[in-house]
């Protein structure tokens, strides 16, 4: 399953790329009520920073990502609190970024998230580098639709997300200051990139076994599509405009811990 997920991101990023920027985590909003652990694997929405040099249209792809959250639950009485950390990318450039939320049910039907993230990272690939700081916060809505069954549950969710981003680095440029890939007679320029960047993701997930005992406890796979902004860079500049950007993914998601 991860290899598949890992093609699809390739699929959906169609050149060389440097710099992912996700802009959803892809954590469920829906907590487990016990102590327990959720591990991930996904494609998840992203913009890249060589994207935002080379300045394609629409441009956005997608970033291999593999996710693990902790909820201790009663085990410190603080229910609905999560911890973890996620690692997305590929190669040298996968940083891993820590998470910290806080998520409950509203009512049968309706669950909330909030998660915190940030994460320092550097990475070079076919003479272009960069290094980058970037802080930022998702907001989820879970809305549980009806039952198929006992056991799968078809939910819809819609999150909001800002990311600060502080990067610089070095690439190549062509005559119109538009990236390329670098060559010994290349222009190379030096560039820095800040601001906030906001983006919204909407999805489906099938919830499976999602049970109130059993040390299993749910099994999520999920479709999402993000549209957001990301920034724009010419000749090494910074151009006071954003560019917006569209992309897809997809995430499997297992849970399990205490029985009850």
């Amino acid at each position: 399953m991860q290899q598949l997920l890992l093609l699809a991101a390739l699929a959906m990023t169609a050149c060389t790329t440097l710099g992912p920027n996700p802009v959803t985590t892809g954590v469920s909003a829906v907590p487990s009520g016990r102590p327990g652990v959720e591990l991930a694997v996904g494609a998840m929405p992203a913009f890249y920073l060589s994207d935002a040099a080379a300045q394609r249209d629409g441009a956005g792809g997608a970033t291999a990502q593999q996710t693990a959250t902790f909820e201790p639950d009663r085990w410190l009485g603080v229910k609905g609190l999560i911890v973890g950390a996620r690692r997305f990318g590929d190669g040298s450039d996968s940083p891993i970024e820590p998470l910290l939320g806080y998520r409950r049910r509203l009512d049968d039907n309706f669950s909330v998230l909030g998660l915190a993230y940030g994460t320092h990272t550097s990475a070079a690939n076919d003479g272009a580098d960069y290094e980058a700081t970037r802080f930022g916060g998702e907001l989820t809505l879970d809305a549980a639709l009806p039952k198929i069954t006992n056991w799968v549950a078809l939910h819809g969710f819609l999150s909001a997300s800002g990311t600060l981003l502080d990067a610089s680095g070095t690439y190549c440029v062509a005559a119109d200051g538009v990236a390329i890939d670098c060559e010994e007679t290349s222009r190379r320029v030096d560039a820095s990139v800040d601001g906030v960047y906001f983006a919204g993701t909407g999805g489906l997930a099938l919830d499976l076994a999602r049970r109130p005992t059993g040390s299993l406890h749910s099994i999520r796979i999920a479709m999402l599509s993000s549209i957001g902004v990301m920034p724009k860079l010419r000749d090494g500049e910074q151009q006071p405009s954003k560019d917006g950007f569209y992309s897809f993914g997809l995430s499997l998601q297992v849970g399990f811990g205490a029985p009850e």
